[in-house]
């Protein structure tokens, strides 16, 4: 009996260990590499078609080999899908409810389950996400010179009362 768990104890371990699993967190928690990116938004995957399903390819082509599923061309590949997706998120304004669409965090997710499960250390240059070209970035709002005046006279007077009644108090 004891025998026979120990066989079923090795080859559950032994499966953990044959397939690059990610945890990408919320509500999805650990995912299998070739679950990596099928995203819920499906309009996602039809404007990044052709990144994104020469990636799924790349880690179809590996299977279990964690080596290969944290090598060199196939994290370039998921990176590139990703990048389209971040891209497509910018130009259409929009937030995904799934983890794995677009994030930096998904690359980052995907790098540490290489270097939890296969010892290997992808460069963070592989993984990182750069803003498209067609994104204005945050910007500051800021207040003229009329609505500057009110503002300060306004923040004078509130905290100027304040003081007069603490001090009364």
């Amino acid at each position: 009996m004891r025998s026979i768990i120990c066989f079923v104890s090795f080859l559950l371990i032994a499966g953990q260990s044959l397939a690059l699993t990610i945890d990408v967190g919320g509500t999805l928690g650990n995912v299998a590499a070739s679950d990596f990116l099928n995203v819920t938004d499906t309009y996602l995957l039809s404007d990044c078609q052709t990144q994104c399903t020469n990636a799924t390819d790349t880690i179809n082509n590996c299977g279990t080999s964690d080596q290969c599923l944290c090598g060199p061309s196939t994290v370039i590949a998921i990176t590139s899908c990703q990048q389209c997706m971040f891209n497509d998120l910018v130009t259409k304004f929009a937030k995904s409810s799934d983890p794995r669409a677009g994030s930096a965090t998904a690359p980052t997710a995907y790098a540490a389950a290489c270097l939890a499960s296969a010892n290997v250390t992808i460069p963070a240059s592989f993984i990182a996400l750069a803003p498209p070209s067609n994104w204005d970035g945050p910007f500051g709002v800021h207040l003229g010179v009329p609505e500057t005046i009110l503002g300060v006279t306004a923040a004078a007077l509130l905290s100027g009362g304040s003081l007069l009644l603490l001090s009364n108090l």
